[in-house]
């Protein structure tokens, strides 16, 4: 079977030194290195209507701009900075912003502006590899339409996408600020089923730990410690931004409506709550993986020392008749060998039965 090497730290590709000395709006894509184009889709939606498709020219997105019914314009990738350029010049997006989104390493964040609203917050899931993977998502809320942006084809929308094609619930009456909640709902319960994931690994740990320990045991807590660290890193800085929203201080986000933001922003206390509840776990199952193991080497000590005992007056009996002295009574004995191995087959059998009475094994 083969072998595959922990890594406690996952290798970067990006650094946030990439766009270091360069000046101020500089569009440059900082992240990893993705194959293809970017896919731009559309989604326009109200109570009765609703229209997909493709779209193959930025500008056609232009017509809708001004329409009543709520535009969702949904991008994946990012790495081509003339596109998202292009997007966000269309419904005057600040400069700032385009480069925010452009680079990937930027911390969860709300801000406003008078005409629209930022957030970018990062999805974290598991890949085929039960890798921990992160991408950051961006996303500007307007008055009739909702831009997003995502790094990888990801399952995140997925079920946004179904509720809306089926007119489950009540998104297709509602606004785009109900459209921006369903994501950041969405990407809150993410987060729980991360959260679920690695409370499946630490009680494999915690039997592990308990019953057969071994060299890669402690490696894989601390593993565990970093996904919990990475996700601990991203939702504290979600509810701070949820904060901002659940105020109540911006004209985008329907006062009918806040009830919904709250509700994710108490999410985001029970992840937190979670998530450190686990690390404390985990620091638990640390410290018996390493009474664990001391114990198991004072098992072995003392199996060692009682078997270093035993022999010590049969190797002092070997010595003494081994001794290359021409005269020594008794060893012309015919009988002398039968003597020799009765003492010593007495001593161990007395030795042993000493050592049990004791209970000292």
């Amino acid at each position: 079977m083969a072998k595959h090497k922990i890594r406690l730290r996952p290798k970067k590709s990006s650094r946030l030194s990439a766009k270091s000395g360069m000046p101020t709006e500089s569009f440059v894509y900082v992240g990893k290195d993705r194959p293809g184009e970017v896919n731009i889709k559309l989604i326009d939606y109200d109570g009765v209507t609703l229209e997909e498709r493709p779209v193959a020219l930025i500008k056609e997105c232009e017509a809708y701009k001004e329409k009543n019914s709520v535009t969702w314009i949904s991008v994946t990738g990012v790495h081509q900075s003339e596109k998202i350029q292009e997007i966000c010049n269309l419904f005057h997006i600040h400069p700032l912003i385009q480069e925010d989104i452009l680079n990937t390493q930027q911390r969860t964040k709300i801000e406003e502006f008078e005409d629209y609203l930022f957030v970018t917050f990062k999805n974290i899931f598991y890949t085929e590899l039960n890798e921990v993977e992160t991408e950051q998502v961006s996303v500007i809320l307007g008055k009739n339409f909702l831009i997003s942006f995502q790094e990888s084809d990801s399952t995140l929308f997925e079920d946004i996408y179904h509720r809306i094609k089926t007119a489950k619930g009540t998104i297709r009456t509602k606004k785009s600020d109900y459209l921006l909640y369903k994501i950041l709902d969405t990407a809150v319960d993410q987060y729980f089923v991360m959260i679920d994931k690695v409370e499946e690994r630490l009680e494999d740990l915690e039997d592990e730990t308990m019953h057969n320990p071994n060299s890669q045991t402690s490696f894989k807590i601390q593993l565990l410690k970093k996904h919990l660290q990475m996700m601990g890193k991203h939702i504290l800085p979600m509810r701070e931004a949820l904060n901002k929203l659940e105020a109540g201080s911006n004209e985008l986000i329907e006062f009918k409506n806040l009830n919904y933001f709250r509700d994710v922003y108490d999410h985001t206390y029970q992840a937190y709550d979670a998530i450190e509840n686990q690390k404390s776990l985990l620091n638990d199952l640390m410290n018996l993986h390493y009474t664990t193991m001391s114990n198991k080497l004072n098992q072995v000590m003392k199996l060692l020392t009682i078997i270093s005992t035993i022999f010590m007056p049969l190797s002092f009996i070997t010595g003494v008749f081994g001794m290359n002295f021409k005269y020594f009574p008794g060893m012309d004995h015919p009988e002398a060998i039968y003597y020799f191995w009765g003492i010593c087959i007495s001593i161990f059998l007395v030795m042993l039965s000493y050592f049990r009475w004791k209970r000292w094994f």
